[in-house]
């Protein structure tokens, strides 16, 4: 995380390293075993598009309208609804611990305060993320699952920042008496939205100045994906969509 705090912007540091190959490559100096010599010009093509974040990340047809209604189903946990500019919309609830957890800087050796046997207890140790109990000491983040329906745990302890995984819950039966404060970082699934069947998508919310860092994250997550990288090589050539 150090490393990449000394480049201003997520999108740089990922296109530092692709430039490092690109510039290698045009020097004729090819990395690796059995690498080839990129043609200048796609060299030139892909350090453009790779070196501005990548430009496939404008809102897609009804992706303002989906935050939106995201926002407004919030409103059944919380003491009033929150806006589309509050919600970012991601590939799963999965992705959504994987970028929240950046965003919030603690990869690696960050500690949160947690159950044991989390839904995404294996991602929390990919990451190097210690999961303590509420006697824990010096803890500031809170980080709790809701799953099937069942209510989470209380805690007297209070947390400078509290975050809950809502699994499919925002769209399925309203869990009664269920309340968040309204600086909790929500996050979740959107497997039982009706209507939406083949793919799968989640969501983080918060307020918008936590989101911004979230969503550099969620944005640097996309430019590693296989489809948008695709996407960015094809335009690259010349193709567009």
């Amino acid at each position: 995380m150090n490393k990449l705090n000394k480049v201003p912007t997520v999108a740089e540091a990922l296109s530092e390293r692709a430039r490092v190959l690109l510039d290698a490559s045009s020097e004729g100096k090819p990395k690796g075993k059995g690498a080839i010599q990129i043609p200048q010009g796609l060299v030139d093509s892909l350090s453009y598009h790779l070196g501005r974040g990548e430009t496939h990340y404008p809102d897609r047809p009804g992706m303002s309208d989906l935050r939106d209604m995201v926002g407004r189903e919030l409103g059944k946990y919380l003491d009033d609804s929150r806006g589309g500019d509050q919600v970012l919309i991601t590939a799963s609830e999965g992705e959504a611990v994987f970028v929240t957890m950046l965003g919030l800087d603690l990869v690696p050796g960050g500690r949160v305060s947690g159950e044991k046997g989390l839904h995404h207890q294996k991602l929390f140790d990919w990451l190097g993320i210690d999961v303590c109990g509420a006697e824990d000491m010096g803890i500031s983040i809170a980080y709790r699952e809701l799953r099937g329906g069942a209510n989470m745990g209380s805690s007297s302890v209070r947390f400078e920042t509290e975050i809950c995984a809502l699994g499919d819950t925002l769209f399925g039966e309203e869990v009664t008496g269920l309340k968040f404060s309204p600086s909790t970082i929500l996050l979740g699934s959107l497997s039982s939205l009706l209507g939406k069947h083949g793919f799968d998508l989640g969501f983080v919310s918060a307020d918008t100045s936590v989101l911004k860092g979230i969503t550099g994250w969620k944005q640097a997550s996309s430019i590693c994906a296989p489809s948008p990288s695709q996407r960015a090589a094809l335009w690259a050539l010349g193709e567009r969509p």
